[in-house]
């Protein structure tokens, strides 16, 4: 059997790789503003959370304080 020897050139080599990058940066570009979105939202929730949160720790801790004077 012959083998067939085919050499990888710099130019095959640099046009791969510069697909590869393509392909990648596509992706990523994608999910980032997927990832933006859910960020967003995560920090909505939190806030509500925590204003809600605190104004149920407000209404329990909140005492009614009548002072009498005599005049």
């Amino acid at each position: 059997m012959k083998q067939l020897e085919h050499r990888v050139t710099r130019d095959e080599l640099q046009h791969q790789l510069l697909m590869f990058q393509e392909d990648i940066q596509s992706k990523v570009t994608d999910k980032s503003e997927q990832i933006r979105l859910v960020k967003i939202g995560v920090a909505v929730v939190a806030l509500l959370t925590t204003f809600m949160f605190g104004r149920r720790s407000g209404k329990k801790n909140r005492s009614i304080i009548e002072i009498f004077s005599d005049k």
